[in-house]
């Protein structure tokens, strides 16, 4: 029996001292495995960034566009009294800014439409009765730049929103532009 002991001793002892740790070569493939993760843990980390501020430049520029909208969207210094010419100025100025912000088939398409929809803008304006509201969309309409022309009915969205006190939806917004 003691001898069975030193023998399983005398075998085990070896494997006991040598077994001193990982290999270099288990040890590189360690490191590699960590080098790895750690790329893929800084790629993930550089598209989080990414997505984050393109999200940021997104929110930031919808930010100013309101804000410019929002300034436009003010009442003159001196108010008209008749409501019926109000709305009929404001129908006038949509027809301008359609005119003065674009041009070719999407003019044409606009001419040929803008009988009705002026018609029935008129008609809404009159109807909830808010003079505010059409002064706001003609000058906001009136003074609106060029990069705003397809903001036109968040132009005229805003001036209700602002100007309704409950109007809302009542008054023609107006539909996107043509084309």
């Amino acid at each position: 029996m003691l001898r069975s002991i030193l023998v399983v001793a005398l075998f085990a002892s070896p494997l006991i001292a040598c077994d001193s740790g990982p290999t270099p070569s288990e040890e590189a493939a360690k490191k590699a495995s960590e080098e790895k993760k750690k790329a893929e843990d800084d790629a993930l980390a550089k598209r989080k960034a990414e997505r984050e501020a393109k999200d940021q430049a997104e929110k930031d520029a919808a930010d100013a566009l309101a804000a410019q909208i929002d300034a436009l969207a003010v009442l003159p210094a001196e108010m008209p009294k008749d409501l019926t010419k109000a709305c009929e100025a404001r129908a006038k100025a949509e027809d301008d800014f359609m005119h003065k912000h674009y041009e070719g088939d999407v003019v044409t398409k606009w001419d040929a439409a803008k009988g009705t929809q002026l018609g029935f803008a008129k008609q809404s304006c009159i109807k909830v009765g808010k003079i505010e509201i059409p002064v706001c969309q003609s000058a906001a309409m009136e003074n609106a730049p060029a990069e705003l022309k397809k903001s036109l009915p968040d132009l005229l969205k805003r001036c209700i929103d602002k100007f309704g006190g409950g109007a809302g939806d009542q008054v023609a917004a107006g539909g996107p532009p043509p084309g």
